[in-house]
Order: C-alpha cells, then sequence, then structure tokens
C-alpha cells in the first residue's frame, strides 16, 4: 500500500528529467512516473504537492569529518553534523577519521556505536588515517564493515611512500580502495621555507599545485604497481583532474576522482576578502585552474563531488586573521553541496540535470558500494527523496541547521533551494528545519566498490 505519493515532480534520472510521481510504500519507492499514483487505487496516502520542483535521490557524501571526541569542541558532533546534511539533502554520509586514528577493528566498532546513536541518517565509515601500514588489520577491518583507507602524502597523518606501497598491497589483495591526500610534503616544505608572514594571502602560496600534481601522479604509479583501486580525494585544480586522468584512461586498475564545491567556487583571489575562512588543504588555486575544473566535472574527468566537510565555530577561525597558521584548515559544507551545484552548476548552464545526478547521487553511491539502494530512485530501493524548488534568494548560514554559525557562500545569490527532504519515505526535513532526530540513521556495512555498475 502507498505510504506517501510525491505528485507533479520533474524526477531526474540518469537520462534526462521526466514529469511524474513518486509513490512510496514501507520506506522504498514503490513506482515512479505519470501513473505511480495508480500503483495502489483506494488507498489514502499521504500527498505532497511537488508542483513542478525537482526530484532527486537523497545526496551520498563521501567525504565528511563529523565526530572526533578529541578534537571537535562540545556541540560538534555526530548528530549536530548529520542533522545539518539532511536539512541540505544528504542523506547517506561516509565519514572520515580527522585527528584520532581509526585504524584497529576495535576502533572502528567503537566508533561506529558511537555515531548510531547519534545519527540522523545511514551511515558508512572510513579507516584511517593510516601512517604504519603494518599497524593495520586490513581483513579485521574489512570484516566490520569498511572497505575504505585513507592515507596521507603530507603532514600532520604523513605516510612515506613504504607504508603507502604496502597498505595498497594489502588492501588491493583484499578487494578494498585506499583514499589518498594529494600532496607531496617536500614540495610544500620548500614553499613553506620561502614564504614570510602571518596573513592569509601567504597560506596559499605554502601549498603550490606542484605538490598536488606531484602526488596525484605518484599515488596514480603506486595503485598500478599494486594493483589497487585508488580515491583521490579533493583534488583542487584542473591540472590535478588531468593529471589523474592519465591513470584512469589505462584502465588497468580503478582511479577515481573526487572534488570539493569550494575548489569550483573559490580562488586565491577570493582570500583577500575571506582569509581564514577560506584555509583549506589543499589550499585553493588560480581562477584559470578553477575553470579547468569545472571543465573536468563537466566532461566526466571527475567522477564525483563530495562536501568535505569539516565543522568549526565561526569565532574560532576569526584568528586567522592575525596569524593565518592558527585556526585549522577546513570547511563546511555538507548542508550547502546540493543547493550550490545545483544553482552554480545547473542553473548557471554548466552541467545538467542528469550531470548532478551521477556527480552527487549515483557515483558516489557505486563508490561507496550502496548502489542502488541508495543514489536512486529505482523501486525497490531506499525512499530517501530531495525536492529542490527554483527561486532565487541570498546566502545565509542564519537559516541553515549548521551549528557553527558561519557559511563561506554567505552572500552569494543562488537559484536552488532544498525544499522537502525524506528520508526512508519520512519527511526528514524542510526548508533546513530538521524533522529527523539522533539514532534515526543506521550503519551501512560495506563491501568492495562496483566499479562500473
Amino acid at each position: 500500500m502507498t505510504d506517501t505519493l510525491l505528485t507533479d515532480a520533474r524526477v531526474v534520472t540518469p537520462r534526462g528529467v521526466e514529469r511524474g510521481n513518486i509513490a512510496v510504500s514501507g520506506g522504498e519507492i514503490a513506482a515512479v512516473g505519470p501513473d505511480a499514483d495508480e500503483t495502489d487505487a483506494g488507498a489514502d496516502p499521504t500527498v505532497i504537492d511537488a508542483d513542478g520542483m525537482v526530484a532527486l535521490p537523497g545526496v551520498v557524501d563521501v567525504h565528511n569529518h563529523l565526530h572526533d571526541d578529541e578534537l571537535f569542541p562540545d556541540g560538534i558532533d555526530f548528530a549536530s553534523g548529520t542533522a545539518s546534511a539532511v536539512a541540505g539533502g544528504v542523506t547517506t554520509v561516509v565519514e572520515l577519521p580527522t585527528q584520532t586514528p581509526v585504524t584497529t577493528a576495535e576502533a572502528f566498532r567503537a566508533k561506529r556505536e558511537a555515531c548510531a546513536e547519534l545519527a540522523h541518517v545511514d551511515f558508512g565509515l572510513v579507516a584511517g588515517n593510516v601512517q604504519d601500514a603494518d599497524a593495520v588489520d586490513v581483513e579485521a577491518l574489512m570484516a566490520a564493515g569498511t572497505p575504505d583507507f585513507k592515507t596521507f602524502t603530507a603532514e600532520p597523518y604523513l605516510a612515506d611512500d613504504g607504508d603507502i606501497i604496502a597498505l595498497m598491497e594489502s588492501v588491493g589483495e583484499a578487494g578494498g580502495k585506499v583514499r589518498v591526500h594529494c600532496e607531496t610534503q617536500a614540495v610544500l616544505d620548500h614553499a613553506r621555507a620561502s614564504v614570510e608572514g602571518d596573513d592569509p594571502g601567504v597560506y596559499m602560496d605554502s601549498r603550490p599545485l606542484a605538490a598536488e600534481l606531484d602526488a596525484i601522479g605518484r599515488m596514480g604509479r603506486f595503485a598500478e604497481y599494486t594493483n589497487c583501486p585508488l580515491h583521490v580525494v579533493h583534488v583542487s585544480s584542473g591540472s590535478g583532474a588531468r593529471e589523474g586522468a592519465r591513470f584512469k584512461s589505462r584502465a588497468e586498475v580503478p582511479v577515481t576522482l573526487e572534488t570539493c564545491p569550494h575548489y569550483l567556487a573559490f580562488s586565491k583571489a577570493d582570500v583577500a576578502d575571506h582569509g581564514p575562512f577560506l584555509k583549506v588543504n589543499p589550499s585553493l588555486k588560480s581562477e584559470a585552474e578553477v575553470e579547468r575544473l569545472w571543465d573536468a566535472v563537466a566532461d566526466g574527468t571527475i567522477d564525483l563531488v563530495a562536501s568535505e566537510h569539516f565543522p568549526t565555530y565561526e569565532e574560532s577561525r576569526e584568528a586567522g586573521w592575525e596569524d593565518i597558521w592558527e585556526p585549522y584548515a577546513g570547511l563546511p559544507g555538507l548542508e550547502t553541496t546540493l543547493e550550490f551545484l545545483a544553482s552554480e552548476g545547473v542553473g548557471e548552464g554548466r552541467i545538467s540535470w542528469p550531470r548532478l545526478h551521477e556527480l552527487l547521487c549515483a557515483r558516489p553511491a557505486r563508490e561507496a558500494g550502496v548502489y542502488p539502494r541508495k543514489g536512486s530512485l529505482r523501486p525497490g530501493t531506499d525512499a530517501d527523496i530531495v525536492l529542490l524548488r527554483e527561486e532565487e534568494y541570498r546566502v545565509s548560514a542564519d537559516d541553515h541547521a549548521f551549528v557553527g554559525g558561519w557559511t563561506p557562500y554567505e552572500g552569494r545569490r543562488w537559484t536552488h533551494a532544498v525544499d522537502t527532504v525524506l528520508v526512508g519515505g519520512e519527511v526528514a526535513a524542510r526548508d533546513h528545519d530538521v524533522r529527523s532526530t539522533p539514532g534515526d540513521g543506521e550503519f551501512l556495512p560495506r563491501g568492495p566498490s562496483v566499479h562500473g555498475a
């Protein structure tokens, strides 16, 4: 029996945008199309009139930092983070370690249990940050529910090349995937020694493009050598995307490339106005690189977009105006990722709705190993649905559920707003007003990703 019926929606599919209805039954999608309302004649479902709004699968965000009791201050945890996520149309998250390592099955299970009590949405977890390959029991962690292992080519979680190769070898043999933060530390050290001062502008010069390009190339060769799937996180430049594409085209080992909204929205030129509120690693690049990155997003070189959400309170960033080295690097973005890409991507003609569907929904779900249960609107899959309305508005953190009190997009004019979010067929948020509660989400045990599915 149909429980909920969404009518007159513009339903986004991989093929295009189709006008129709979405019927929901028992938390799953029962039917999609113009005749979906006929699925259960005589039933009396809850009806949501979409009135021509765009309907998408709930966003699957595969790169965010939401829970670290040793790092994050009071009020910033998995509950507040996943509340912000669902407010922005993100209905599944895959969370990465921050400061506290998750490199044993025991640590993984402890984090899984803690997050399950707080989750507003379904979630997966990544193991990391791996610095010593010998200290990681890959098979035990995979049995605990993750195929993903995070490591770094840069401080503060720098792993040397030998450990990265050993990790890739173990993970590849076990059927998992390694995620790498790609900046070569030697290049960063040289650049840092050549810059002087504490103002925000010098931070961009301390993390040059060459560091990213060198590391992406090196990790691509390591992945080929060890036959291990590689996921390059937060590619910050068009040139970085092209460097990664060299390995994707060889098709010997799966290589996926991720970028983030802030690398598409901002360049080094914006730092003068935003200062520490744009401090992020890798750093922002030139306006030309931003345009090249948009091209890579549009043409399929970039596989997916993820928020790389890193939550901080606004007041903790202010010190960076005087000393840019003091605040942590990282930006909030879970709640704004969909609205950004819909407004500045689709709305400005850079990408189509089906391409957005691939970047934020289908491909992330595949890479996470949860497709088609997540990331699609197929009958029989979870009824995680987002309705977007078209309206021009000015972005304000005052309108968001994020507890940090700020957004780097403050004051930008956007054209698409998250209207209604359904999770498991129930309304979980409306106009960024969260109606779900901690504990509503469940842990998603994940196996090896299905490439090309």
